[in-house]
């Protein structure tokens, strides 16, 4: 695990705003003799939370190499007896017994980006006693017009000014594609109208995760709509958390789906959106006003060419290039009977031009291995 991956832990692990949502719901819940799945655990701080709250044992589920500095702080901190780690996601590991309460992270910052609520389904579905309680066990998506001209001018105007006297503005039309996250860019923006709910789930009975939903609003002042912003808000427990306009910052955050060129819009007036995306796809939105209309996807936010396209394409047959030989040469070699210095070596007499040293061939290996190998 590298320093930004850790640095990336501690920035969920340290949220205190939601952490202490959870931590109030945790401790409602759990009692003697509550078996709890803290799901995608990171550094395990719901399961601490668990444990302290008494639970009789608590399961760590975390595909990544952080389980195991998760366990190191849970013996730590005393709950090594209770607590206990399986590195894997939860359609691959097996518990030991079926649990009571479900902890979980899995809301992305559209919902249903991050593709993770599949996952979590599947751990009700298998793995939660009748009767169980899933912690959060609810989420909405919000969306709401905005004006916010700092936003736009940092990430797409940007675009159309020189920099040393040399015109970007041609990649201007990916920029208007990609979905905004800045925090700050989007402190001083406007809400042209009044918030609308496009989703919400209950967790308890949901299994659907393709999305499109519409929305009319009607606008309240005169402005420029730059983006239509978005927003969770999810149940834990007995409260509403929420990465809206005017809450407390958490490690989730608000996003915005920038309008290129903006909306001129007049209070009274009707605006309509619409956003899509299918399960594990790419994110589509649509607006109209009487200005005009406005049509974004995530697909145009990257400079694909025509081959890159035909590639993807529905009947095409894509061949591997070198890079990808290596990697399906690699993965077939992580077999149990092949040493790294082996499949190292591979590499140097199959790829000559990809690999041209054994140190960067090592490297090519250990990173791969880090993602796919079996754990020990």
């Amino acid at each position: 695990m590298s320093y930004a991956d850790l640095n990336g832990q501690r920035t969920m692990a340290f949220d205190e705003t939601r952490n202490a949502l959870y931590e109030a719901a945790i401790k409602r819940v759990v009692t003697p003799d509550s078996v709890v799945l803290d799901l995608g655990s990171g550094l395990g701080i719901h399961a601490l939370m668990a444990a302290r709250a008494g639970a009789k044992r608590v399961f760590m589920v975390e595909p990544e190499n952080v389980i195991h500095s998760a366990m190191e702080i849970a013996k730590h901190n005393g709950y090594g007896d209770r607590v206990e780690a399986f590195q894997g996601r939860i359609e691959e590991v097996t518990l030991p017994e079926k649990v009571d309460v479900i902890i979980s992270v899995f809301t992305g910052n559209l919902l249903y980006s991050e593709d993770l609520l599949p996952s979590l389904y599947h751990a009700r579905d298998k793995w939660m006693n009748p009767g169980g309680t899933m912690i959060p066990d609810a989420a909405e998506l919000m969306m709401a017009p905005i004006s916010a001209p700092k936003l736009f001018d940092d990430a797409v105007e940007a675009w159309s000014k020189p920099h040393r006297d040399f015109d970007y503005s041609p990649l201007r039309r990916y920029a208007g594609n990609v979905i905004l996250g800045d925090r700050d860019a989007t402190e001083h923006a406007q809400l042209l109208a009044n918030e609308q709910m496009l989703v919400s789930e209950n967790f308890y009975i949901a299994t659907n995760t393709d999305l499109d939903r519409r929305a009319t609003f009607q606008i309240s002042k005169d402005g420029t709509c730059h983006a239509l912003h978005t927003w969770i808000r999810i149940h834990v427990g007995d409260e509403w958390a929420a990465t809206g306009p005017i809450k407390a910052p958490m490690h989730w955050t608000a996003q915005s789906l920038t309008l290129d060129p903006p909306l001129e819009v007049s209070a009274g007036e009707t605006f309509e959106a619409r956003l899509r995306r299918p399960a594990y796809g790419e994110w589509t939105w649509n607006a109209s006003a009487r200005s005009g209309k406005r049509l974004h996807s995530t697909f145009l936010s990257l400079p694909l060419g025509a081959s890159a396209l035909a590639a993807l394409a529905a009947g095409a047959k894509p061949t591997l290039s070198p890079h990808g030989l290596a990697y399906r040469t690699v993965l077939s070699c992580i077999d149990g009977d092949h040493s790294v210095t082996e499949i190292a070596a591979k590499l140097l007499a199959d790829y000559p031009k990809e690999f041209r040293d054994p140190a960067i061939a090592t490297r090519f290996i250990h990173n791969l291995l880090r993602r796919f190998a079996a754990p020990k």
